[in-house]
């Protein structure tokens, strides 16, 4: 124990943020990532198009359904939105032993089917978040793991750094290693609120999991049994048996919605339950984009004459206040200002993260003659966690244009390549000296980005074209996006290099 409290805290926040800095890192850099998990779908799916969604889209959609899925027990219409240009339709069969599910996804303006490449898309980002590749072996709870140290690490930063105003404003240049320190010390101020909110959202949204004890307790089922009893939905549809024809002219049922939710672009999802039954009901879900709860919001009305039938009851406010914490961690409501606000944020977290690290090993480097098997181990886990991740990031991009399209298991085979090329940066690290595995991995990944958006045009020139035709943000926005990380990397090779000179 160290002699006083705040030493102690020194110490702390110091092991801390070192046991657990990488894989903290991982999850703030593909968090950051998941603000804008649409956009990112959209660019991994280019054969959506650019082309605006016709305003006929709905009545277009139940059309083909009512042709294609005669006699199916659910229809879902998936609607396009302008961060994701995807119309997708599917349905389900009643069949034994097991239903069978069918999908489509139509071109936004002529309604035919279009293939569409097997990708997870900018979703693989957001699982990775708290899953970590690991959902059958405790991703969740390693991930509840690194939120409870990230919320050991502020506090113990914050009586590191009593002198919050002072440290605001030095930042001293003459030095490399006290600029870091002071960088490290900026940012970390800047962001105590946005590291503060998201620790503790995460553990919220996995409290049953977390600690489950009470639950198990009084609970045969445990929060399985618990959250059945204080969960809120519609009431259970009793089929009539007889049958009736659906709706296909949804016009009545739009002005209805539009009363009840008068902004632009309100539904989400349509879903037809028991379509051909004259007890059918039609469920109209709402974006998440007026609610800080991620609980979806949903009207429901009669398949057969369009009248509107009883909703949900209003949740109760112990499970609200759990699905607050959880939307102000998914962040869904955001408009595209707050999204980049929230990614700047994002962005400065994964700093303060990786700036802490690199600090640890160079300041315990400067005053020892010899080093040990621990800094050699810190030293490249730093350069495959930091620049090793951001590559691998890169390579799933690229798996993404250069598999072959038909490939079987295909969204697999991209997460594959993200792994492989990281475990790849992590063995370069070990096989080079470490200042020319920095500089050789930062220019690799400078090309890497740079080249991308080429890579994308040489492959369909029409993808890009057809971009900028429309004016389709959402996909130059992503090749910008590839360019300017590039572009940074490209700086601070040129600059490592300068000093290494």
């Amino acid at each position: 124990m160290k002699p006083d409290f705040r030493k102690t805290m020194i110490w702390l926040h110091t092991y801390s943020g070192l046991v657990l800095g990488w894989l903290l890192l991982a999850i703030f850099v593909t968090g950051t990532l998941s603000y804008f998990n649409h956009e990112i779908s959209q660019w991994m799916k280019p054969e959506l198009g650019s082309k605006p969604v016709s305003s006929m889209a709905i009545n277009q959609s139940l059309q083909r359904l009512n042709t294609d899925a005669s006699g199916a027990i659910n229809w879902r219409i998936n609607l396009a939105t302008s961060r994701n240009n995807h119309l997708k339709l599917s349905w389900t069969m009643a069949n034994k032993p097991k239903n069978i599910r069918h999908s489509q996804t139509l071109d936004s303006q002529s309604f035919q089917p279009i293939e569409v490449r097997d990708t997870q898309g900018g979703n693989f980002f957001r699982t990775f978040h708290y899953t970590l590749q690991l959902r059958d072996y405790g991703g969740r709870y390693f991930a509840g793991i690194a939120a409870m140290m990230m919320l050991v690490g502020i506090f113990s930063g914050i009586f590191t750094h009593r002198r919050f105003f002072r440290d605001f404003f030095t930042v001293r240049l003459n030095n490399v290693l006290k600029t870091l320190t002071d960088l490290h010390a900026v940012v970390g101020i800047i962001t105590i609120p946005f590291c503060f909110i998201l620790s503790v959202s995460a553990l919220f949204i996995y409290i049953s999991m977390y600690m489950p004890w009470s639950m198990d307790h009084h609970y045969d089922k445990g929060s399985r049994e618990l959250n059945a009893l204080v969960s809120t939905s519609l009431p259970a549809l009793i089929p009539a048996n007889i049958a009736a024809k659906p709706i296909t002219d949804f016009t009545v049922i739009l002005a209805q919605v539009q009363q009840q939710w008068p902004e632009q672009n309100a539904i989400k999802r349509i879903s037809y339950e028991l379509p051909f039954d004259a007890n059918g009901r039609i469920v109209v879900s709402r974006h998440k984009s007026m609610s800080l709860s991620n609980k979806t919001q949903v009207l429901a009305f009669s398949s057969v004459d369009g009248h509107a039938l009883t909703g949900a009851e209003s949740e109760r406010t112990a499970r609200m206040l759990r699905r607050i914490f959880y939307g102000l961690h998914e962040a869904l409501f955001a408009s595209a200002g707050l999204r980049w606000l929230l990614f700047f944020m994002g962005s400065a977290s994964c700093l303060l993260i990786a700036s802490g690290m690199v600090m640890w090993l160079n300041k315990r480097l400067a005053k020892v003659k010899q080093r040990h098997l621990g800094h050699y181990l810190v030293e490249r886990l730093n350069i495959a966690g930091i620049i090793g991740l951001i590559l691998a990031i890169a390579g799933y991009f690229y798996a993404n244009r250069l598999l072959d399209f038909n490939l079987a298991q295909r969204a697999d085979a991209e997460i594959s390549v993200f792994l492989l090329t990281w475990l790849a940066a992590l063995t370069y690290s070990f096989i080079r000296p470490a200042q020319r595995a920095w500089l050789e991995l930062l220019l690799i990944t400078a090309i890497a980005y740079l080249l991308l958006p080429f890579v994308d045009f040489i492959l369909n020139p029409q993808w890009l074209l057809q971009a900028w035709q429309y004016n389709n943000w959402v996909y130059l926005g992503v090749d910008l996006a590839l360019l300017t990380t590039g572009s940074i990397s490209l700086i601070f090779y040129c600059w490592l290099r300068g000093r290494n000179n």
